[in-house]
């Protein structure tokens, strides 16, 4: 158990989203799955979970229960979300790219965009179905985060985005007949994302992809017990005993091989 305001996102907040996951959260009464943060100074940076602690906070929550990992642990991983676009009206895409400031589109092949994308030469690449390329630059002294907000904010709402780790566009393209845009974003280092976390220049949301070995989930904690005033020492030796109750019941499972959940 942690403060919730102790546990900073570094990421932005999906406002559609909160509500959504705050109503559902309201009609189950339970936290099922912890969000996971890793610590730094007596602080937590959120590595996943960011919706559900905004949306605790909505429901008048002050503590969260909290899966704690470092970041140098054997088997955790900082990856990156791309952006596959269904549905994308192109040209108005385009002229919103075009409109945004410091951001200069350069046409380019994607492989080049790729490899210029990974040398952190680029703040991004885009490929659209009908065949043009950009490899996005920051002109000098512009913050590469402020423009990669601007970048999703010109096609957030306006079509329909898939995460996906594949960064072969002309096959997402084959594979997906109403696939507009395949948008590339950077690898970032775990001490960026600290840096983010701490000076409040949130990456937009849904491009940094956390692997973490042994996530829990279906904790299923009662959202009454982090609204409760009761100090964080006893709900913790609370949460001790509960899960040992939980272990000698035989109840927690480990399932080491990649599953599919249906019900998120």
């Amino acid at each position: 158990m942690i403060p919730l305001a102790a546990a900073l996102p570094h990421e932005q907040i999906e406002s559609r989203r909160v509500a959504r996951l705050s109503e559902q959260l309201r009609a189950d009464g339970v936290l099922k799955n912890p969000p996971i943060v890793t610590p730094y100074r007596h602080r937590y940076i959120l590595l996943d979970g960011a919706t559900r602690t905004h949306a605790l906070a909505h429901l008048g929550c002050r503590d969260v229960v909290a899966q704690i990992v470092q970041y140098d642990a054997p088997g955790v991983a900082l990856e990156t979300w791309n952006h596959l676009l269904a549905d994308l009206p192109t040209r108005a895409f385009t002229q919103s790219l075009r409109r945004i400031a410091g951001l200069r589109l350069q046409a380019t092949t994607w492989e080049t965009a790729r490899a210029a994308l990974a040398r952190r030469e680029s703040i991004g690449a885009i490929a659209l179905a009908d065949g043009r390329v950009w490899s996005l630059r920051a002109d000098a002294g512009s913050d590469p985060v402020r423009l990669l907000n601007q970048v999703v904010a010109a096609y957030e709402g306006r079509a329909e985005l898939y995460r996906v780790l594949e960064d072969d566009a002309a096959r997402l393209f084959r594979e997906n007949a109403r696939a507009s845009a395949l948008v590339l974003f950077p690898r970032y280092r775990p001490d960026e994302i600290r840096q983010c976390a701490l000076d409040g220049s949130r990456l937009p949301a849904g491009i940094t992809r956390h692997i973490i070995p042994g996530r829990v989930m279906r904790l299923n904690v009662p959202l009454d017990w982090l609204r409760d005033e009761t100090p964080l020492e006893e709900k913790n030796a609370w949460l001790g005993e509960w899960l040992q109750a939980q272990m000698r019941a035989r109840r927690v499972r480990l399932y080491p091989e990649p599953v599919f959940l249906f019900d998120e």
